[in-house]
Formats: structure tokens, sequence, C-alpha cells
């Protein structure tokens, strides 16, 4: 299906693409490589290397006239055909057998999982940063887990596991991931996702997090800061009890390095022997509480979908509308529409 794309003067076919969120094949960006093929099949580009000029004229299917996409700059309108070219968001479901790289505890209950991705081309990683995986058992049994590693870590995958009392699926992937060398997923799935480019300028973002509703929350995170965006970006992370927040010093650090990042713990029941010091709140009481406005605010919130709707109603008291908010929530859990 033809697409139609503005580029700007001198910009090359590809950064046009990358620029609009397109992905296609590439590398060395100077031409040597050759990956970055495109068919022209109508109007002129100046292709610096190799060195020439390419022209089609009228339009026509069949061309077989090929250029380098990140040397070839449009002189006129344009018609081009790229195989292989991702629209913006688009991404392949694979599954994948991981090798389990490092099981760590982190709390009592929580464990974070290292799993390192085939590094084959026809399976390599790929997915937005807040995108989830499924872990596959044996016998097909499955269960999500958000993606906690940002995409630019690579073939790292990292997973927060909460080990679940009374949760058969819970412990076998537990006992899985501490016997096997190898576990497969299926990935990546999920709508709600963050990509850097999309923001607009001075765009505050919120992201709030319930609980090991972190992990999804550290992706999008851990994205900006290799993007490095300096919008404003509050972190929101709550929990009932402060032993909850099982990683407290890593949104910390980001904080410490980045002057755009402000973290918020938030517990609603610290209980008197916990020795919590903090603010005790509910997590979308507190976010309502801290802004005046949400005008030019995007949020994304991951938790259940009691917590993820008290925010959207909450925070519509101050003018926040429901499509600012991403969650996966609304996928799995829709509301009711109002008769």
């Amino acid at each position: 299906m033809a697409q139609p794309l503005s580029c700007n003067p001198q910009e090359t076919l590809l950064e046009v693409l990358e620029r609009l969120g397109y992905r296609m094949r590439r590398s060395c960006r100077n031409g040597v490589c050759e990956i970055c093929e495109f068919t022209l099949l109508k109007g002129q580009v100046s292709q610096s290397y190799p060195a020439q000029e390419l022209c089609v004229e009228p339009l026509d299917p069949q061309s077989r006239i090929c250029g380098l996409a990140c040397t070839a700059v449009p002189v006129t309108d344009i018609w081009v055909n790229i195989d292989g070219l991702k629209r913006p968001g688009e991404v392949i479901l694979k599954r994948l057998v991981c090798d389990v790289e490092r099981v760590e505890k982190l709390s009592g209950d929580v464990y974070r999982v290292t799993l390192l991705a085939p590094p084959t081309a026809s399976q390599a990683v790929e997915f937005h940063a807040g995108q989830y995986l499924e872990i596959v058992l044996p016998d097909e049994r499955k269960a999500a887990f958000s993606i906690g590693s940002a995409p630019e870590a690579g073939r790292e995958i990292e997973l927060h596991i909460r080990q679940v009392a009374g949760s058969d699926v819970a412990s076998a992937i537990i006992e899985q991931i501490k016997t096997s060398a190898q576990i497969t997923v299926e990935m990546p799935k999920g709508d709600c996702f963050l990509q850097a480019a999309t923001l607009a300028p001075e765009q505050t973002v919120i992201l709030a997090a319930a609980s090991t509703g972190f992990s999804q929350i550290k992706s999008m995170v851990e994205h900006l800061i290799a993007a490095n965006v300096t919008n404003p970006i509050h972190i929101y992370w709550g929990a009932r009890i402060a032993a909850d927040l099982y990683w407290p010093e890593l949104p910390l650090e980001w904080a410490g390095k980045h002057d755009n990042i402000v973290y918020h713990p938030v517990v609603s029941e610290p209980g008197d022997s916990c020795g919590w010091t903090g603010r005790i709140d509910l997590l979308p009481d507190a976010i309502k509480t801290d802004f005046d406005s949400f005008e030019d605010t995007v949020v994304y919130a991951s938790g259940s979908p009691a917590m993820v709707y008290a925010l959207v109603d909450n925070l519509a008291e101050k003018g926040l509308r429901e499509t600012q908010v991403h969650s996966d929530v609304f996928a799995y859990a829709p509301r009711p529409e109002k008769k």
C-alpha cells in the first residue's frame, strides 16, 4: 500500500524513513555495505555513494533501478519500493528459545531473570519499550511478563517474576528458570509501548507503576535515557508495603544522574514495623495531588485494572483525557460501555 511521506531538503531517504518511525535493513550508513537497497519506481534521486543520478519516468512498477537509502537524496517527488520495510510500531511476533543467563533475587519473592536471545538474524530480538512476552512451558501453558529491559539492550531480555503462592503456573515457571538452561518465549506482544521519537518537545511524561508493573516502566525509562530525551519524566512507583518496592535504589540512581527525572515512591499501607518514612498515599491520589494541570502530558500506567481505572478517573477531574493514558489494561480488561 502506498504511503505518502514528506522530506526535508538534503535529507536522505533513510533519514526521512527513520525520522518518521519507519525501519528498514541498514548498517554502515555510508553506502559501503549496500544493505539499505531500495527500488526506484518513479522520480529522481541524487546518490552520493556510489555517486550517480537515478531517474525513472513515468511510474514503472517493474523498475529494477536500485539505489541505497542512506546516500540517496530525493530531487523530485519519488515512488519507491523497499523490501522488508516496517511501518511505525510494526514488529513481527516470534517464538524464540532463549538461554537463561542469570537468575537473581531482588526481594523475598521477586526474581530478576535475564534471558539471552538467539544471535541469528532471523530470530533477532525486536520490540518496543513497554511491550511484554509470554513464557511458554513445555506443556504449552503460558504466562505474560513485561519486558524490563529497553530495546537498546540488544539480545539481553530482562524479566521481573514474582513467586505467587498457590499459583501452579508461577511455580512451574520459577522451577524451569532455576533448573533449565533454556526457556521458550513468544514476543513481542502488547500495544502499550513508548517510542521516544513520538514525544513532543517539552511534553511531560508520567510513568505510573504498581508492584512488579515497575518492570514495564523500567524498560521505558531506560529507552528514554538511551534516546537522550530532555522531557520532564515523573516516575511513580506505588506499593502496599515498602518491601514491595523491590529495587528502590534503581529509580533513585536515574533521578540522581538525570535532572529531568523525578522519582516518587508511594506506599499505601506501611504499618508500624516496616520503617517507612516516605510518602503514604494511594498512587492515583498522589499523582492527582502533584499536578495542577495535565495539559501536554502523556501517562503510561502499569498495574491492576482497579489501579489504572482509578488513575484515569482521578486525573480526569483535572482535565486529563483518557486518550492521554496508555495501559495494557485497556486491552485485556476493558470497562463495560456506559448505557
